[in-house]
């Protein structure tokens, strides 16, 4: 809000002759030109930094923004080939206010116009102090009218405060006596329903008396009858009881009858079962000696075939045993011949090798014109060389 008072406060207005007076000057360049851009960067309203008009918002595309309006020749006019702006403008009055100071002006017309502008805001000012002098006075009035109408309400308040304590203190008063008579009522009250109370328990007492009197009466009248149904159900039960025991007796008779009977009849039965079973037992037991002697002289039988099969397989198996024995027996004795005939052919070997080491060596000591052929048949003739035993044997 104080950015737009200050540009509208910028803008200039014009004079007697149509042209557009000089808007005052509000800081520093550098403050309003920063002061702008804020605001154009901030995508608020920004104002121009000389004249103080709104400024246009920045285009969607972006672009440089600039703290002063865009350049109109029909607004300023043109100096030379410029166009006058108001970024030119601004720019040299900033260097008029360095050079001269901002208290100079920059023209005597400026001055005669400032005299005029002064004169004309007295004139319109002189009335403004009339009216508010007239309206000190009236206030001075209202004021002095208020001050004792004041002090009268006060003198009757202060009254009314005093007639207030008097009726405050009677109400008390009344209030004492009220809460006096209402005690004595509320003791009678009190005794009254205690009266009551005592009459109802005694009424109460003396209802509770005749209904147990009453309940009492019925409770004989129910245990006489009560006693003369037992006594008429006691003889009932007697008569029972003895028609009971008489068939009871009755019964027992016939039953011991019975139960004679019954044990003369199972002794009868069981020793015809006995004799029944005794007889089929003997049969089935010689029935089973006869099943089990054909058993075991079956298996017996057949064992006598099995071990006489058995045996005469081991006759042939030891008579076969016998005559595949000879020739291996004999096949082993040539074997163990050759292997003796091995033995002595290896001595042999063994001491033809030794003779002819014995030679070489003699040969090699008496031969002095090949020293390293000497040296090769000495390592390879060695005594004990494995590969010189071998040698020999694979060359016979």
């Amino acid at each position: 809000m104080g950015a737009e008072v200050d540009g509208l406060e910028g803008v200039g207005v014009a004079d007697g002759q149509g042209r557009a007076t000089a808007p005052a000057r509000r800081g520093s360049r550098e403050q309003r030109r920063e002061v702008t851009l804020r605001a154009l960067a901030a995508g608020e309203e920004a104002f121009c930094a000389y004249c103080g008009q709104v400024l246009p918002p920045l285009p969607p595309r972006g672009g440089r923004p600039t703290p002063y309006c865009p350049a109109d020749p029909d607004r300023y006019g043109n100096w030379g080939a410029k166009t006058i702006t108001c970024a030119m403008l601004d720019e040299h009055r900033e260097i008029w206010v360095q050079v001269y100071g901002p208290d100079q002006p920059m023209t005597r017309f400026d001055v005669h116009t400032l005299d005029e502008r002064l004169t004309v805001l007295h004139s319109a000012l002189d009335p403004v102090r009339q009216e508010v002098a007239a309206l000190q006075a009236h206030t001075s009035g209202e004021l002095a009218s208020a001050l004792a109408a004041r002090e009268a309400a006060e003198s009757e308040r202060q009254q009314a405060v005093q007639a207030a304590r008097s009726a405050d203190a009677a109400r008390e008063q009344a209030v004492s006596s009220a809460e006096l008579a209402l005690s004595e009522a509320e003791e009678a009250r009190k005794e009254r329903a205690a009266a009551e109370e005592q009459a109802g328990r005694a009424e109460s007492e003396r209802d509770r008396a005749f209904a147990e009197r009453d309940e009492a009466q019925q409770a004989a009248e129910s245990a006489r009858s009560d006693r003369q149904r037992a006594l008429a159900q006691l003889t009932d039960a007697q008569d029972r009881i003895t028609e009971l025991q008489r068939t009871l007796a009755n019964e027992r008779a016939v039953g011991l009858e019975r139960l004679d009977q019954l044990r003369r009849e199972e002794e009868q039965v069981r020793q015809e079962l006995r004799g029944a079973l005794t007889e089929n037992g003997e049969q089935r037991l010689r029935a089973q000696a006869e099943e089990h002697a054909l058993r075991l002289q079956n298996v017996q039988d057949a064992a006598d075939r099995r071990i006489a099969k058995l045996t005469d397989q081991l006759a042939e198996a030891a008579h076969n045993y016998a005559s595949n024995l000879a020739p291996l027996h004999g096949q082993l004795d040539s074997l163990r011949s050759e292997v003796t005939q091995c033995g002595e052919a290896e001595a042999a070997a063994r001491r033809e090798l030794a003779e002819l080491r014995s030679r070489i060596a003699s040969a090699l000591g008496s031969a002095d014109d090949d020293a390293a052929l000497r040296k090769r048949i000495e390592s390879v003739l060695e005594p004990g060389d494995p590969a010189a035993d071998r040698a020999p044997e694979s060359s016979q």
